[in-house]
């Protein structure tokens, strides 16, 4: 069961990024997408897109494709609206999406 879902889109013009993010259940599912690659990719359950507060998922599966990411346990999915796709290494967004 889809909870939230939205659009995924580059994280700045440097870095487009498209494809289909859901929460469902435990999970963030990305969903065919295509992400600029990038070293050390991450991604990250936020609050309007603020990366420094939200939680890590795990290390970016792969730029294109489907994935899944689970939630850890615990988590009050009410307190997040945003999902980021990080780059550790230069600190920049090179995707995110509103749920």
């Amino acid at each position: 069961m889809t909870i939230k879902s939205g659009k995924l889109v580059g994280g700045d013009d440097a870095h487009p990024a498209s494809g289909q993010v859901k929460l469902e259940g435990n999970e963030i599912k990305l969903v065919e997408v295509q992400i600029s690659e990038a070293p050390d990719g991450r991604v990250i359950l936020s609050k309007d897109f603020d990366s420094a507060t939200g939680v890590p998922l795990g290390k970016l599966q792969g730029f294109t494709g489907s994935h899944n990411y689970p939630i850890p346990d615990g988590t009050d999915l009410n307190a997040y609206n945003t999902v980021l796709i990080w780059c550790d290494q230069f600190n920049v967004p090179i995707g995110k999406v509103q749920l």
